[in-house]
């Protein structure tokens, strides 16, 4: 069982899969530490139409309310973090900072084309965290 656990949550995607996994992780002791990452487009974005950061932290965590439920519901331990950066690099430097021993993430469904172009999250934390990563489809 692991004691700090590390996920990283995206309010676009479903995590219910993710949630049920780290069910399984879990043991009375563990905390999760949520962790939603606000990117510049995103902030542009609500600046443009007049909603500041702070409201924009709002409705992230209101959109985590299922997240926080479900982690209830399993009768695990959380935090929440609703940051604002690059997600790839808030992820690994969270993963990298000896707090955490996984992360477990939900993988997002991009086309071939996208994730040979950009990448995805997943794939960049799998790849640069030094602890364990667990991508749940």
């Amino acid at each position: 069982m692991y004691k700090s656990i590390l996920l990283g949550v995206d309010t676009q995607l479903k995590n219910d899969k993710a949630l049920a996994e780290i069910s399984k992780l879990a043991g009375e002791d563990t905390v999760v530490r949520i962790l939603n990452t606000i990117g510049q487009q995103d902030v542009q974005a609500s600046v443009k139409s007049g909603v500041n950061l702070e409201t924009l932290k709002q409705k992230r965590h209101n959109g985590l309310e299922k997240t926080r439920q479900t982690l209830d519901e399993y009768g695990i331990k959380y935090e929440e973090e609703i940051v604002r950066g690059n997600a790839k690099e808030e992820l690994v430097k969270r993963a990298n900072s000896g707090e955490f021993e996984i992360v477990v993430l939900s993988n997002r469904k991009a086309d071939n084309r996208q994730k040979f172009v950009l990448g995805s999250v997943s794939h960049k934390v799998a790849k640069r965290a030094r602890i364990p990563v667990l991508i749940v489809k």
